[in-house]
């Protein structure tokens, strides 16, 4: 819903808007100029104005540090497992954006009743409620700013990792048009083979596709997949007999279920916590968009005399993605799960969350390192050294984590059972 407007052609103050101004007028809790000896760590807990300014948390290391309530929120949504990186599960991130404010407004209120005891200056009712108010509204703004809050770098790196999506999903539908012009004659043993390789090696690469990502790193494991589609459209291209393109197509495939594995969690660990819902939609999106230009290009290349120039688009998409490979950051998460103190990915923090002071970069660095060391059960474990079968049965023993999973492996089963597929690749013969 949009804001009214003044007579001025300004936006008209929302009723947030004008419960934060009066809040700002309202009489606030005092500043404290000193605190008791056994409480050293309140002296900074309010300001000047009596606004909440920092709690108290344990970093990554383990020793106590000073974070604002909403620094709190991030390292919490840090260290929860990523819901939303579920396609559709941006209704659990407001829920979660909602329930931390409430919580972290009532710890800044228990720090503050504390600092005003400590002062001789207790807090009245009106106070107490003007200050919790205050700052759940304040941290659910900022959550709200850092939602829209884009870099650059963090744009062309999403854009560059969906491009591997985009090329799954082009494979998926690329063998469905041009049936009749490829090599003329060929048995319909020998098509359904051709398309079946494609199913074929995805779960082959999608079995290695999670220690490649811990070895060789996010952007590594994207480079190498890269090349391996780049391999199999240049044969695919080229080819000079279905059994080419039956070897082609499973060479695609594998390298399409090591990206279904890849993207999400290079997109997880690159989005801010309140992003991850919108990023985990677009591996999704991107496949989508895929299969439609494959249906789209196929009205002027499925022809006998272009139906490889339609094969060739797979080399183009991997080439374009070799091309802006600079752009493809490492994942922080994964350089500080290697070396806490990794200097790169304190870099390529600053980069991508558009920070400008040392200090934030240091408290997000420590967010991550934080939820590396909470997250005991992970597709791909901070440490690298986790037993995957263990994983797995301890991934059904978590109730918080079960209910997840069976719904994420019945949705896919669905999709597969429902036929889809079979319109992917033959249509053209059903219709």
């Amino acid at each position: 819903m949009k804001n009214k407007e003044d007579k001025n052609g300004k936006a008209a103050p929302t009723e947030q808007d004008a419960l934060l101004k009066s809040h700002r007028r309202s009489a606030t809790a005092p500043a404290v100029q000193t605190t008791h000896k056994s409480m050293p760590f309140l002296a900074s807990a309010i300001d000047d104005k009596g606004m909440p300014t920092r709690s108290y948390s344990i970093s990554g290391d383990g020793s106590l540090s000073y974070l604002t309530p909403l620094q709190m929120g991030r390292k919490d949504l840090y260290e929860f497992i990523p819901f939303t990186a579920v396609f559709g599960m941006q209704k659990k991130e407001r829920d979660i954006e909602r329930a931390y404010a409430s919580y972290a407004a009532g710890l800044d209120l228990m720090e503050a009743e504390m600092a005003a005891e400590a002062a001789h200056q207790p807090m009245s009712d009106l106070q107490k409620a003007h200050r919790k108010s205050y700052s759940e509204l304040l941290i659910l703004d900022e959550f709200k700013i850092e939602r829209v809050m884009l870099t650059t770098p963090l744009i062309f790196a999403v854009i560059v990792a969906s491009i591997s999506q985009f090329i799954v999903g082009y494979n998926i539908g690329v063998m469905n048009a041009p049936a009749a012009v490829i090599f003329p004659g060929h048995s319909l043993t020998m098509w359904s083979l051709a398309v079946a390789a494609f199913a074929v090696g995805g779960p082959f690469g999608a079995s290695v596709a999670g220690k490649l990502a811990d070895t060789r790193g996010r952007r590594g494991a994207l480079l190498i997949n890269v090349w391996a589609f780049l391999f199999g459209g240049l044969l695919q291209t080229f080819a000079i007999d279905m059994y080419s393109i039956i070897v082609a197509r499973f060479i695609i495939g594998f390298a399409s279920g090591t990206s279904s594995v890849l993207v999400p969690v290079y997109l997880g660990e690159l989005a801010p916590p309140a992003l991850r819902g919108l990023f985990g939609t677009l591996t999704q999106f991107a496949l989508v968009i895929g299969i439609l230009f494959s249906d789209m290009v196929a009205f002027v290349l499925a022809t006998e005399q272009l139906w490889r120039v339609m094969f060739s688009l797979t080399s183009i998409g991997a080439l374009l993605q070799l091309l802006f490979a600079p752009f493809l950051l490492e994942s922080p998460r994964w350089l500080l799960s290697r070396d806490p103190n990794s200097k790169r990915a304190r870099v390529i923090i600053k980069k991508l969350r558009g920070m400008r002071y040392d200090y934030e970069v240091s408290t997000e660095a420590n967010h991550y390192i934080a939820a590396c060391r909470a997250q005991e059960i992970k597709g791909a474990d901070c440490a690298g050294e986790q037993d995957e079968k263990g994983a797995l049965a301890e991934m059904f023993r978590d109730k918080d984590v079960r209910m997840l999973l069976v719904c994420c492996l019945g949705l896919q089963m669905a999709q597969q059972l429902c036929g889809i597929n079979a319109v992917f690749y033959y249509s053209t013969d059903f219709f």
